[in-house]
């Protein structure tokens, strides 16, 4: 895994060379395939019931698990921000939100808490673009990194975090948020989450911000399944194409997945290897994330 070197500040892209047109005190216009879809960033108790709502709809988080608009509320003085996506038709509806709380860990980062996009706006794109427009935002306020975590078993989340936007995982958390955290969504399974770093300061993650650098030659590679002890620099970890079906029509299913990746991923980065990559789906072969050996010196 070769290291990335942050780039000079005059040429870290603000939202408009992200292609979004408007400014944080109006928000933010991009046309979407075709639709144009309204971003601004979410300041009051009334706004902040928005990502209320999609905790709800979209997680299915009990009372007990959602984070209240009172408590949203104070994001802004972290740094951080709460965004959110409209479409035009629906102004009054919230089709996405996305909530990071600024910090200071070595450096200054954004934590990103949840990105919860509707079911029925999954086709325009959101996800990723509400990343773009967190990354422009960050950077114009003096962050470095973003850092989330996310559930291993999701194949689409993995092609957004490591095939588009150049994130890296090093650390998987066994049950970070308990097997009662969204039961509707995972059926009582162990909340197993990867902890993800986004260094948005590096040449080649601004590259892909740009929409010059999404093609990794890895992706598309024959690479050789991961085996404990191997020699190889690089590695794949298949993971299940559609988790939320495994989840409707088989639980005991769904829970194997999880605890055979928990065991291979546990033992890939103890023996030094960090998620870099995605590889699709083939006809003959299940997606999977790509794992290359990280070397003494890189951090």
């Amino acid at each position: 895994m070769e290291s990335a070197k942050d780039t000079p500040e005059s040429w870290r892209p603000d939202a408009a060379a992200l292609g979004f047109v408007g400014d944080e005190a109006s928000g933010w216009v991009r046309s979407l395939r075709g639709r144009d879809i309204r971003f601004r960033l979410l300041r009051t108790l009334d706004d902040l019931a928005h990502a209320e709502r999609l905790q709800e709809d979209v997680f299915g988080v009990s009372e007990r698990d959602l984070i209240p608009a009172n408590e949203l509320i104070v994001i802004e003085e972290t740094g951080g921000a709460v965004i959110g996506a409209f479409a035009a038709e629906h102004i009054d509806q919230a089709a996405a939100v996305l909530v990071g709380r600024g910090g200071f860990v070595g450096r200054p980062r954004i934590v990103s808490d949840f990105l919860a996009v509707r079911p029925e706006a999954r086709n325009l794109g959101l996800a990723a673009e509400l990343k773009r427009l967190q990354a422009a935002v960050a950077l114009q306020r003096g962050f470095e990194e973003i850092v989330w975590t996310v559930d291993p078993l999701r194949a689409a989340n993995a092609r957004l975090n490591f095939g588009k936007l150049g994130a890296v995982a090093t650390r998987y958390e066994i049950d970070r948020y308990g097997s009662t955290f969204a039961p509707g969504l995972y059926g009582g399974m162990p909340s197993d989450r990867l902890h993800v770093t986004w260094r948005i300061t590096t040449l080649a993650v601004v590259q892909r911000l740009l929409g010059r650098g999404e093609a990794i030659a890895a992706e598309t590679a024959p690479l050789p399944a991961y085996r404990s002890g191997t020699s190889e620099r690089t590695a794949r970890v298949d993971i299940p194409a559609d988790i939320d079906a495994l989840l409707a029509d088989d639980l005991a299913g769904a829970l194997d997945w999880r605890m055979r990746i928990r065991e291979v991923l546990c033992g890939a980065f103890g023996e030094g290897f960090v998620i870099t990559g995605f590889q699709s789906a083939e006809p003959d072969q299940p997606p999977a994330l790509v794992l290359e050996r990280q070397q003494p010196s890189e951090t």
